[in-house]
């Protein structure tokens, strides 16, 4: 793992390697230079300016600052460069997305985890690694694709313990509804392991029902209508749904517990935060792979630290309202310390598509503050495969860890 401290530069949008300098008659220093040209193309297929890109662009900004980091202190013999498509949260574009990062000469990418479900045969096919940061159940056994996080379904599974763990009711049993946006896969499946759990202990949960509305829907009577006698709705969206969901059934009414995983809250508390009383948050509960911005771990510090150090107050402030950053960084750690691994195990003009995946599944990062290693296990293509319990608590105004680690039963829990 390379380790890196400070810099004096902020975001960029593109990381460039060292430009060695030369001088006329020295064929070695030519050759250095030669050397240095090798360029390393990352595709970034994500939504920018969509649905989901409140949390994605301070997601993307912060991998970016881990990259510019780096070329500051302590730069790799090749230089990365980062292009973007802008999906916009519109799967008709994933394809066409994809077929132009390739002919840009991406030979590694990265994609939402339905999107990367929906190119699957295509990149395995091409032989072009996908390194994402979250990932889906159906995905798991990709051999070209490496993710941060494990599948949201595993969070889901458990948030489901969770409930049952802590319900003092019974015999009375939990009442458990979802609600999401209808046609994605990302948020079905969702629902799908909810009810799935619900089905599989009959004498701890009651089912009640989903309500998956059209992507884009923006008022919410009719649901929150018919999820008002749940005890725990689970919402699995993102983005202005989001947010407009959670304020409208508080208006209505509904008085019981918010839940969801890390891609609902956490990625987009600051939409929430922003349309829905604060008094209106208090007790919801979200699942994490990764540690919390209040969290007194190495990781945190360290991020914070540079935040400090390279923004306003005002900035930190507003980086500091979503997890996007957090995932960000660990983004860029993973890549770095893969792509200067690859260049050590082929030599800097032999790193291709190949040499970058064996490298990807080879990390083997300890990093303070995570609930495991970030390593690869047997059949399972995601480094962090742990997740906590946190609590908003809006006397705190933070969200508090209420748990362990826990691995889900589907990552070998």
């Amino acid at each position: 793992m390379r380790m890196r401290r400070k810099i004096t530069k902020t975001v960029a949008l593109v990381f460039l390697g060292v430009l060695l300098a030369t001088l006329p008659g020295l064929v070695g220093c030519a050759e250095e230079e030669e050397a240095a040209e090798k360029e390393i193309v990352f595709g970034y297929l994500w939504d920018l300016t969509g649905r989901a890109s409140s949390a994605v662009v301070p997601m993307y900004d912060m991998m970016m600052d881990y990259l510019q980091m780096t070329e500051e202190e302590d730069p790799l013999p090749v230089k990365i460069k980062v292009i973007t498509y802008d999906t916009k949260s519109d799967p008709a574009r994933v394809p066409p997305g994809y077929v132009w990062l390739k002919g840009q000469g991406a030979i590694m990418m990265s994609a939402a985890p339905h999107d990367t479900e929906l190119l699957r045969s295509r990149f395995e096919e091409d032989g072009i690694p996908f390194c994402n940061t979250s990932n889906m159940l159906s995905t798991l056994d990709s051999e070209w694709m490496v993710s941060v996080f494990g599948p949201v379904d595993s969070q889901i599974e458990v948030l489901m313990h969770w409930i049952m763990d802590t319900w003092e009711d019974y015999p009375t049993k939990p009442k458990i509804s979802f609600v999401g946006l209808g046609g994605i896969p990302f948020y079905e499946a969702q629902r799908d392991m909810t009810r799935a759990i619900c089905e599989l202990y009959p004498e701890k949960l009651e089912w009640l029902r989903d309500e998956m509305p059209p992507s884009g829907t923006m008022t919410w009577a009719v649901e929150v209508s018919r999820l008002k006698d749940s005890d725990f709705i689970m919402i699995g969206m993102s983005g202005p749904p989001l947010a407009s969901f959670i304020k409208e059934a508080r208006t209505r009414g509904y008085e019981n517990k918010f839940i969801g995983p890390l891609e609902s809250f956490g990625g987009f508390w600051a939409l929430v935060k922003g349309a829905v009383p604060a008094e209106d948050l208090d007790g919801a509960i979200s699942g994490n792979y990764m540690p919390w911005w209040d969290d007194e771990v190495a990781y945190m510090l360290e991020l914070k630290e540079y935040m400090n150090q390279h923004y306003s107050p005002a900035g930190v402030e507003e980086i500091m309202a979503t997890t996007g950053p957090i995932t960000g960084w660990a983004h860029g750690m993973i890549l770095v310390d893969a792509v200067g691994r690859a260049v050590d195990a082929v030599g800097t003009e032999n790193v291709d598509e190949l040499a970058l995946l064996d490298a990807l599944k080879e990390t083997n990062m300890t990093v303070e503050g995570w609930g495991n290693p970030w390593q690869l296990t047997e059949g399972l293509n995601c480094f962090a495969q742990t997740v906590r319990m946190y609590e908003y608590r809006t006397a705190e105004d933070m969200w508090v860890g209420i748990s362990e680690w826990y691995r889900p039963p589907s990552l070998g829990g």
